[in-house]
């Protein structure tokens, strides 16, 4: 038997027996892996927790985060995280190697780019192309943005590690340390980092992406393909509560960004500073709403653009990050749930928000 089909029999096993081990103990107790650190930035799920959202469908959150998506998919893969959200490109790369994740995306979480250029506000630097013979932070070399993120500087003339020296540097006060020290000329981190770095008082500049990225897609909540035909009703339930816990955390930013307290107690500010932390979240999540909404159509949370898969293969494609465009996207990614997803009344959630 071909070591692919005893590694898909692996995973296979490891799930199901985690799937008997959570129905015997009569909880749904699910993990969800993020590929950075989690944080009041992105506070929409701790707020699905908070109001009760993934209880009401029977689901046990356990929050998990690794370093990139690189180390995030093969533990969806394995069972060990039943939910993830991760970037796209390294599932069309295992693809096209014949080397598929037993993984599926089910829900468009950013719908644009959220991976960015930034430099210092008064840099020299003004578009991508400038960044020839320089140094550009990124956060791990296990990210999944990256493989984007060299089609972006091939797409302007740049080579990967020739033209641009690429050098990891994290996350938070450190990584932003090494743009304003000059030990990096740009950062390529997510859009809530940059935003926290600015809030933290260090003016910056986004370097404007070319027009073919704007706007294709960038993380998505994923899960495992056995678990998708093995339980499609807690698939449909988990998409269900965060599609409702994003909507209402457009609805209450402030209550959104306090439930994050609950997740993490230390997080909490003494009194007289959490009015200045929670006016600092507040315009981080405003700052990437954009994101969870561009090229919506008819309020359907989660939803792809069929065409937008293509579009993304093609650039993968003639960035050779893949050999074909024409990879069978319906391994890729699944609409299947998204009426489901989408099952909920707006009105009641705006009134529980509020």
């Amino acid at each position: 038997m071909h070591c692919k089909h005893l590694r898909w029999i692996g995973w296979a096993t490891a799930l199901l027996v985690l799937l008997c081990t959570s129905a015997q103990a009569d909880s749904l107790k699910v993990r969800i892996g993020a590929p950075s650190p989690w944080g009041a930035a992105n506070a929409a799920p701790m707020y699905a927790v908070a109001l009760g959202f993934f209880a009401e469908e029977g689901i046990d959150p356990e929050f998990v985060s690794v370093d990139g998506s690189a180390i995030l998919l093969p533990q969806i893969a394995s069972g060990a995280i039943h939910f993830g959200m991760p970037n796209m490109d390294l599932l069309a790369i295992a693809l096209d190697k014949k080397e598929p994740y037993p993984v599926r995306a089910f829900y468009n979480l950013y719908r644009s780019q959220v991976f960015e250029f930034v430099v210092l506000e008064d840099s020299p630097l003004r578009t991508i192309a400038d960044l020839k013979g320089k140094k550009l932070g990124v956060g791990f070399l296990t990210w999944g943005n990256l493989p984007m993120t060299k089609v972006m500087l091939q797409d302007v003339g740049l080579t990967w590690m020739k033209d641009v020296q690429v050098v990891p540097v994290g996350v938070g006060p450190a990584a932003w340390r090494r743009l304003v020290t000059g030990d990096v000329a740009a950062l390529n981190l997510y859009l809530a980092q940059h935003e926290m770095m600015a809030v933290a008082g260090t003016p910056i500049r986004r370097l404007p992406l070319p027009e073919r990225f704007k706007h294709i897609f960038s993380n998505g909540l994923v899960a495992n393909s056995v678990l998708m035909k093995t339980d499609p009703k807690l698939i449909a339930g988990f998409g269900r509560a965060w599609a409702k816990a994003q909507y209402a955390c457009e609805i209450n930013v402030e209550a959104c960004v306090r439930s994050y307290w609950s997740f993490n107690p230390s997080a909490r500010p003494p009194p007289d500073k959490e009015a200045e932390w929670i006016a600092s979240y507040v315009r981080i999540n405003r700052a990437q709403m954009h994101l969870f909404r561009d090229g919506m159509v008819d309020d359907r949370w989660g939803d792809y653009d069929p065409q937008t898969w293509h579009e993304f293969l093609k650039i993968m494609r003639d960035g050779g990050q893949i050999s074909r465009d024409d990879l069978p996207v319906d391994e890729l990614y699944t609409r299947q749930f998204v009426d489901r997803i989408n099952a909920w009344d707006r009105e009641a959630v705006r009134a529980r928000a509020k």
